[in-house]
């Protein structure tokens, strides 16, 4: 796969086949300025994942202006970013600074089809609800169930 892809895979099939390592991303913070909406993710957990947001717009008519890196569906938005993005240091963080033409984002969501096997999905969404479901035990899914 690493040859046919042009990428090194090796970092997936370690944490996937010879540790116990979780993901355990989480949104942090969302701030918005005009255009702009900056989500910053924070990964507790050591295995890494690929960042992909759903943000969800207040309906309107002004056009949506989308990253080269995202999807649009009628109001809703999914940007990815790629497991590279915390490769590049030792920060835990990652701020996706994302432009969509002026929209108001209602809400967003960290791994909307619930991919990754994230250790607690209840810090997921934004904003934050105050009766969020806690994950069970056996399913370790709240959010994803």
């Amino acid at each position: 796969m690493s040859n046919a892809l042009h990428r090194d895979l090796g970092w997936f099939w370690n944490y996937w086949l010879f540790t116990t390592e979780s993901v355990d991303g989480s949104i942090q913070d969302v701030t918005t300025n005009g255009d702009h909406t900056v989500v910053t993710v924070r990964q507790d957990g050591q295995m890494p994942s690929p960042i992909v947001l759903k943000l969800q717009l207040a309906p309107g008519t002004t056009p949506i202006r989308a990253p080269s890196n995202a999807t649009v569906s009628g109001d809703t938005v999914v940007v990815t970013y790629p497991v590279d993005v915390w490769f590049a240091g030792v920060s835990k963080t990652f701020k996706a600074d994302i432009q969509l033409g002026g929209r108001k984002v209602e809400k967003i969501t960290l791994d909307p089809h619930c991919r990754f096997p994230d250790r607690d999905p209840s810090d997921n969404v934004w904003p934050r609800t105050s009766a969020a479901p806690t994950a069970s035990p056996a399913r370790g899914r709240a959010s994803c169930g």
